[in-house]
């Protein structure tokens, strides 16, 4: 995993990145951090969502990832995939009383 991306605001030195604090002057940036990456941290937990069988959850979760960095492209395929499984589960489940 590569070194987080978030800059102290006052002294311009990237955070530590197993402490996310300004090597420089101590101050915590995990709240830049989670600006930052919010995207990507509701795209994961969309992912795990899915894995426990929350699928609305995890519908929800990729369009919060997709609002917050619209580029994501594993979030957006995703979603698109599970929009697609969506409607050929509601459009099944119409046709299942139809056959004798």
């Amino acid at each position: 995993m590569s070194e987080p991306d978030v800059l102290c605001p006052l002294c311009k030195v990237p955070a530590d990145g197993r402490s996310l604090r300004c090597p420089s002057c101590r101050e915590d940036l995990t709240a830049l951090a989670r600006l930052r990456y919010a995207g990507r941290m509701d795209y994961n937990a969309a992912l795990a969502a899915l894995r426990a069988g929350e699928v609305a959850e995890a519908r929800v979760l990729l369009r919060r990832a997709l609002a917050a960095e619209p580029g994501l492209a594993p979030a957006r395929s995703l979603l698109e995939t599970l929009g697609a499984v969506g409607a050929a589960v509601a459009g099944s489940a119409g046709r299942e009383g139809d056959t004798p």
